[in-house]
């Protein structure tokens, strides 16, 4: 098969059973592996759905600005959609995150945007949107996606993530867990899964220091991508039964042990998800199936702890 571009390939991505990592007693763990998703993680699949989603009603044309506000893989997502459909991206970030989020943004043509994080990653993520919306304000052609509240974030997941899911896993899945950015992909998914299988339990997982759903204190972490410090519009708070709290040394210790045990390199937030992953596999027990995903690849870490020589 030839694709017509780079975007007709976004998708299809492997369902994966973990082997090593997994407790004998528990549930077994597979793994959507969406770091090998086209531009690197399952944000592509959401910054694509909404920008066609514009083009369709008419939103944006060729001369329109797209400007995000993103801690990192929508903002790579949507420098990549930009860069294949002709429009100019501009994307605001806060300056915790990795040095290769941004290098990879300015290298699919992209403006970036540092806001400084003072150690409030909700308070700095509130800035970015700010700096956005006064963009659009001054100029008529900027088009701000607005991932935390655009229903076409979560429709990506529930038309497309969801339903590969379903045919890759041909059995029951009694379980399922994701950290929350935008919140669409634990909302898109989830309502598909239990549509399906009523008795699956959710979990939804939070970093410690941003977990906002737990009532916990808002600061800075490393788990990028997911705990920007606020409750997303799109993200239905009934989907989740639990909410599991990680740690950033549980969630880089898991990613790296993904690696050296399961030959999978993997981000920080996939190594949140599998973490919580493998807690709700211990509480449901041997014969049944947990469902996690693994959003981005390692390799936008090598400048964060995850890569420190041990």
């Amino acid at each position: 098969m030839v694709y017509e571009n780079v975007l007709a390939a976004v998708g299809h991505t492997p369902m994966i059973r973990l082997n090593r990592i997994p407790d004998p007693d528990g549930a077994e763990i597979l793994v959507k592996f969406e770091g090998i998703n086209i531009g690197g993680s399952i944000k592509t699949r959401t910054a694509l759905n909404m920008i066609l989603a514009a083009e369709k009603q008419g939103i944006i044309n060729e001369k329109t600005i797209i400007v995000e506000p993103t801690s990192g893989n929508q903002g790579i997502g949507l420098a990549l959609v930009g860069a294949v459909r002709g429009y100019k991206t501009v994307i605001i970030m806060p300056d915790s995150v990795s040095e290769e989020r941004r290098k990879i943004i300015r290298h699919y043509g992209a403006e970036v945007i540092l806001i400084h994080d003072e150690g409030d990653i909700g308070a700095c993520i509130e800035e970015c949107l700010n700096t956005a919306l006064r963009m659009q304000k001054e100029d008529p052609n900027v088009f701000v996606p607005q991932q935390f509240e655009n229903p076409n974030n979560t429709m990506a997941h529930k038309n497309h993530t969801a339903l590969e899911i379903m045919a890759q896993v041909e059995k029951p899945i009694h379980g399922f867990c994701s950290g929350i950015g935008t919140g669409g992909t634990i909302t898109g998914i989830g309502e598909v899964l239990k549509a399906q299988y009523p008795f699956i339990e959710i979990w939804a997982a939070e970093p410690e220091n941003a977990a906002i759903l737990a009532g916990g204190n808002i600061g800075t972490h490393l788990q990028m991508g997911i705990g920007d410090g606020i409750i997303p519009d799109i993200l239905d708070q009934s989907i989740y039964s639990n909410i599991s709290i990680i740690t950033d040394e549980e969630a880089i210790g898991m990613a790296q042990r993904l690696a050296r045990e399961e030959g999978i390199m993997c981000g920080i937030s996939s190594g949140t998800n599998v973490a919580a992953a493998v807690k709700l596999a211990k509480k449901l027990g041997k014969g049944k199936t947990v469902v996690t995903i693994l959003p981005d690849t390692a390799e936008r870490y090598f400048s964060t702890p995850l890569f420190d020589e041990k």
